[in-house]
């Protein structure tokens, strides 16, 4: 009777491993893996112009794009580009259904508590915009104002600790939609990566704006994520970055889409 109850526990212990095996190994973990599979699916964040763009076809271009491409050449396989926002980006990696995010994300000790973050690819400098004729020498001029931020992001964090006296935070799912918050005058400013709102206002036209400079958020850097357990895909892709960096491929790629090299001087690694 023993020996037959465990036999049944045996079968139907191996029946669930079956079973679970597949969604198991559908999720690439290291680079073995990706080369097996043939592909690499890549989370890019869109809605960030002159980072990104549409083409011809319809399908997402630009500088992410671009770096991903390089990804999947240098593991010699085939390229998935999924887009993801702010709000969505993380989601899509924890889910398995994205091998890793090049999507613009702050290496953040809250986020190194979820992903593996490489060192940075690139860097920005975030800024306050508004209209020309809004003073905002210091955050008390943002009193009682509507900020409008790309929810979870970073720029959300920063306006959020300030605790600015009577300013409401407006949270939207991407930067785009910040953005055409302030353009439509649903909000009195917004919190912007300085590039893309100098970018966004001379091809709009938008003589009304202005990027604020005096009072400055922060410069950070964007670093590619990976799931926890893929601590050898995470290897690689420091190796892949510290490559890319001294063989001035990142700066052709970055003056490639938006005009200049990337800020800030040669990038950190931790």
């Amino acid at each position: 009777m023993i020996g037959r109850l465990l036999r049944r526990a045996v079968a139907t212990l191996g029946m669930a491993c079956l079973l679970t095996a597949p969604a198991a190994l559908s999720h690439a973990q290291t680079t073995a893996d990706l080369v097996k599979k043939g592909k690499v699916t890549i989370g890019v964040l869109t809605g960030i112009p002159p980072y990104d763009t549409v083409d011809s076809s319809g399908n997402t271009d630009g500088f992410l794009v671009d770096l991903a491409r390089d990804v999947a050449k240098n593991l010699g396989v085939e390229l998935e580009v999924v887009p993801v926002n702010n709000a969505s980006r993380a989601a899509a990696l924890e889910s398995g259904r994205v091998d890793l995010l090049i999507a613009h994300m702050t290496a953040t000790p809250e986020r190194a508590k979820t992903f593996l973050m490489t060192n940075p690819y690139g860097a920005y400098e975030m800024r306050f915009v508004a209209a020309k004729d809004m003073p905002l020498k210091s955050l008390d001029d943002l009193k009682g104002k509507r900020i409008s931020v790309p929810k979870g992001s970073t720029q959300d964090a920063a306006v959020s600790g300030y605790n600015i006296e009577g300013a409401e935070v407006v949270r939207f799912d991407d930067d785009a939609l910040a953005m055409q918050a302030l353009i439509s005058g649903q909000v009195d400013a917004t919190a912007a990566v300085a590039t893309v709102a100098n970018d966004v206002i001379a091809k709009r036209n938008l003589t009304n704006l202005e990027v604020k400079t005096e009072v400055p958020i922060f410069t950070l850097y964007w670093s590619m994520a990976v799931r926890k357990d893929a601590g050898e895909l995470h290897q690689w892709l420091n190796n892949f970055i510290y490559y890319e960096e001294i063989t001035g491929r990142l700066n052709e790629l970055h003056k490639k889409w938006v005009g200049v090299p990337i800020p800030g001087g040669k990038l950190p690694t931790f």
